[in-house]
C-alpha cells in the first residue's frame, strides 16, 4: 500500500472534499482524486460516495482510517527516531574507578564542546559501552586503544605525616604505616609482592575501588597510599613524594579503549576524532 496515496485519503476524511484535502496537502485536487481511486481499486471496496457538500465516508473508510491513521503515525515515528538519532548521536562510556575524576570532566567537556549534540550515558561496570575511559593495562586483550594522557606513580601522604619531610625515604619505611589500598588499581598486585619482598606489612586502614575516596581519606588524614597521578593534578592537604625509590619509572596511560571494528565509522569514530589532540599531545610530550 503506497503511504502517500493512504495521506491523501486521510486527508479528504479528515477534510471532507478533495478540494479542501488538495489545499491541506498543497497538491492539485486531481491528485487526492487518484490517490482515492487506487485506493479504492487495491482495496476492491468504495470508499466515499459523493454529495452535493462533500465525500461521505463509507464504513470501509471509516476503517480504513482508523487503521491507516496508526500505520501513518508508525511511519512518522520510525523516520523521528532516525532523524533524532542523526541530529543527537549516542555514546555510552565507562568510566574506570580509579580514573581521575578532574580529567574527567575536562574530557567531556572538550567532547561536548567539538561534538555539540553528542548524548553521552555513563555505565556502570559490568554494563556494554561503547567505550571506556581505562587504563591502557586493564583496557582488555584484543580492544583498541588510544591513549589520551600519561600519569606517574607517587607516594601520597597527608600533610602532616612524619614521612612527608623525611629527607630520604624507602619502601622500607611503610612497615607498619597506616594505609589506604586502591583495590581497583591494575599496580596492586605489584605493590604486594613488592612490600612482601621486603617484609614490609603497612596497616592497612581502608579499602577502596576509587581515586577519588582514596584521596579524600589521605586528605582527611587516615592513612598514605601509592597512586598515579597526572603532572596538572593538584591536590589540596596532600604531600606527594616521586622520590621513592620503587616508584621511580612507574607511569600509566589513560585513554579510550574500544572494539576494533566499531571505531571504523559512526558516533565513535567522531569521537575518537575529536579526542586526537589529546594524543597528539600526548605524543609530543613523550
Amino acid at each position: 500500500m503506497n503511504l502517500r496515496n493512504l495521506t491523501y485519503f486521510c486527508a479528504a476524511y479528515e477534510a471532507g472534499s478533495t478540494v479542501a484535502a488538495a489545499r491541506l496537502c498543497h497538491v492539485t485536487q486531481p491528485v487526492i482524486s487518484n490517490a482515492i481511486a487506487q485506493l479504492e481499486e487495491e482495496l476492491g471496496t468504495r470508499l466515499f460516495t459523493r454529495q452535493q457538500r462533500g465525500l461521505a465516508p463509507t464504513a470501509a473508510a471509516m476503517r480504513l482510517f482508523r487503521l491507516g491513521g496508526k500505520l501513518l503515525a508508525d511511519a512518522d515515528a520510525i523516520v523521528e527516531t532516525f532523524q533524532d538519532a542523526a541530529s543527537h548521536p549516542r555514546l555510552s562510556l565507562h568510566i574506570h574507578a580509579t580514573v581521575s575524576v578532574a580529567h574527567v570532566q575536562k574530557l567531556l567537556r572538550h567532547l561536548k564542546r567539538e561534538l555539540t549534540h553528542l548524548e553521552l550515558s555513563v555505565q556502570d561496570a559490568g554494563q556494554a559501552a561503547d567505550v571506556a575511559l581505562t587504563s591502557q593495562g586493564c583496557a582488555g586483550e584484543g580492544r583498541a586503544f588510544m591513549p589520551l594522557w600519561e600519569e606517574q606513580y607517587a607516594l601520597l601522604l597527608p600533610a602532616d605525616h612524619p614521612l612527608a619531610v623525611q629527607e630520604d625515604i624507602g619502601l622500607a619505611d611503610l612497615h607498619g604505616v597506616a594505609f589506604i589500598e586502591r583495590t581497583q588499581c591494575e599496580m596492586a598486585s605489584y605493590w604486594h609482592a613488592g612490600l612482601s619482598q621486603f617484609k614490609v606489612t603497612p596497616d592497612v586502614r581502608a579499602r577502596v575501588d576509587s581515586q577519588e575516596w582514596a584521596l579524600g581519606l589521605v586528605a582527611a588524614g587516615v592513612g598514605v597510599t601509592m597512586a598515579p597521578l597526572h603532572p596538572l593534578d593538584k591536590l589540596d592537604g596532600i604531600v606527594v613524594r616521586h622520590d621513592l625509590a620503587e616508584l621511580q619509572g612507574a607511569r600509566r596511560q589513560v585513554g579510550l579503549a574500544y572494539e576494533p571494528r566499531a571505531g571504523e565509522g559512526g558516533t565513535l569514530a567522531e569521537v575518537l576524532r575529536a579526542c586526537e589532540p589529546w594524543a597528539r599531545a600526548l605524543a609530543v610530550a613523550a
